[in-house]
């Protein structure tokens, strides 16, 4: 393999959403990241609530901040996870599987690494889990912990 055509990875991109996968991803991100010298982003992307009323009251804020803070809460424990890897963290807003691949290509991650879920029955069916999506449509390489 000539040195051109090594693959580099720089940046991995380790979405996190609480789950015990996801912990598992933060530790599988440390062990790639550290001996390459990559730069580790945690990433939790927050889903937007649609307000069931066409106006805008304040009542529709609450469980917004109510999520904002239990992302807050996950990416603290994912960095607790990390240990003494330094790692960067970033929370973001919107649809869980756009959103991590638009941030991935953003800062043009070599690698996202992320836990598997696993929907199932029916609800799979009709919504694919956000992993799914991700592996399909990331312009980069994705990693799924069970």
């Amino acid at each position: 393999m000539s040195e051109d055509s090594k693959v580099q990875i720089k940046t991995i991109l380790v979405a996190v959403d609480g789950s015990d996968y996801s912990k598992k991803a933060v530790k599988y991100g440390c062990a790639i990241g550290v001996p390459l010298n990559a730069e580790i982003i945690l990433l939790h992307v927050v889903p937007m609530l649609v307000s069931a009323t066409p106006y805008g009251d304040t009542v529709s804020d609450q469980p917004f901040l109510s999520l904002q803070k239990v992302g807050e809460d996950i990416l603290s424990r994912a960095k607790k996870v990390a240990g003494t890897t330094p790692v960067a963290d970033l929370i973001d807003h919107g649809d869980p599987a756009a959103r991590i691949i638009e941030i991935a290509d953003e800062r043009r991650a070599d690698l996202i690494i992320m836990g598997s879920r696993g929907l199932s029955g029916i609800r799979r069916l009709f919504t694919g889990s956000i992993s799914d999506k991700v592996a399909n449509q990331a312009s980069c390489p994705v990693m799924i912990v069970r």
